[in-house]
């Protein structure tokens, strides 16, 4: 009796590592197919190079050479494509549907920025802004369909990652020079000349993230919207 339940113990327990095993591979399965792919293509970079009028920064390259350069891409992006209605859910917003557009909101704006920074010779990443707002916790707050939120990215200079707005032509530079990131905007507002009111209440930075509700990107299903590779960069490393 003894070794039939050890042995029934033993099929269990393969059952589950199974069950286990198969959850986890078709959970890959589904990243890989919505996926939020990160690089430019040749339609962005015509843009990039005939709209924008920008040129990549050749090395070595200053830390004041960075700046004007983060800087004259905000500027010609919003004299190209201010801030305006936004693009359609399941439509392509890459930087030519933006561009064309001639308008957008955070998540699309952002999704340029995340580009051209990368075309100028940068490393990018979106950072998807989660605001603590209402007593909710970040569940409460991430599974709240119109809980309040923000797209960004994060540009890595020589002086480390720092926040760049989307609806806005401000980046995290605080009066002494220093690069400020995402996490750390809100907590720090007091250290910059000037930031907007709305950058001033806190939130959960999320790298990786484009949409809780997926819909913004191919394939267009109700998921939501990350870049796996980014995302869980910044899970294991910050």
């Amino acid at each position: 009796m003894k070794k039939k339940i050890i042995k029934v113990g033993r099929i269990t327990g393969l059952i589950v590592a199974v069950k286990i095993a198969v959850v986890l591979m078709l959970f890959l399965l589904f990243a890989v197919y919505t996926n939020v792919p990160t690089g430019y293509h040749a339609s962005g970079q015509a843009v990039f190079e005939n709209v924008l009028h920008l040129k990549p920064l050749r090395n070595p390259k200053s830390f004041a050479q960075e700046i004007e350069a983060i800087r004259t891409l905000q500027n010609r992006t919003f004299v190209v494509a201010p801030v305006g209605a936004a693009i359609p859910d399941f439509q392509p917003r890459e930087p030519a549907d933006f561009i064309g557009k001639g308008e957008g909101l955070c998540f699309d704006r952002s999704r340029t920025t995340d580009k051209a920074l990368e075309y100028l010779g940068f490393q990018s990443r979106h950072v998807y802004l989660l605001f603590r707002e209402g007593g909710q916790g970040f569940w409460g707050s991430l599974l709240h369909y119109r809980h309040a939120s923000h797209a960004v990215t994060e540009v890595k200079t020589s002086k480390g990652w720092m926040f760049v707005d989307s609806n806005t032509q401000w980046i995290a530079l605080t009066r002494d020079g220093q690069v400020v990131n995402a996490d750390d905007v809100w907590k720090r507002a007091a250290e910059f000349d000037t930031i907007p009111l709305y950058l001033t209440h806190p939130w959960w930075a999320i790298r990786g993230m484009y949409s809780r509700k997926g819909q913004l990107y191919p394939p267009y299903i109700l998921f939501p919207d990350f870049n796996w590779y980014d995302f869980s960069s910044w899970l294991i490393f910050g």
